[in-house]
């Protein structure tokens, strides 16, 4: 996903990027949204841009699908997971009722959150699913 941005401003050895928010990137999370409703991201600033340059970010594809992979399918899977186990051990012990499927699909659910939070954690420490910055397109 590549975006087009203004630096506003420089934060260490990064680049505060104000942009506007496409289709594609709105409903990501990664950015924050300002009083104007345009999209603001820090990025490592790899090109030494200064406030006013326009730059090229932009996210890998792969980082993409693998942020909606672990958001959205993770607690799905770990929702039926729960289910089948909890459904299972119900039967083996002499419980035949679906309410103990569901109950271990919602502890499981509610488990999942803890685990895309670890991954969250991780991947905001190894910094894999930040933007990046890729050209300067227009130098103030």
């Amino acid at each position: 996903m590549s975006e087009k941005g203004v630096v506003v401003g420089l934060e260490g050895n990064r680049a505060i990027v104000e942009m506007e928010a496409s289709k594609d990137c709105e409903a990501c999370g990664a950015c924050r949204y300002t009083e104007s409703g345009r999209m603001v991201t820090p990025v490592v600033n790899t090109l030494s841009a200064k406030p006013g340059d326009m730059v090229r970010i932009d996210i890998e594809p792969q980082v993409v699908i693998a942020a909606a992979l672990v958001v959205y399918i993770l607690p799905i899977v770990m929702f039926f997971a729960g289910y089948g186990l909890f459904l299972w051990i119900g039967r083996v012990s002499g419980l035949t009722s679906g309410a103990v499927g569901i109950a271990g699909g919602l502890v499981f659910l509610a488990s999942s959150y803890f685990a895309v939070r670890s991954v969250d954690k991780r991947a905001g420490i190894s910094h894999r699913f930040e933007p990046k910055m890729y050209d300067i397109i227009r130098s103030n």
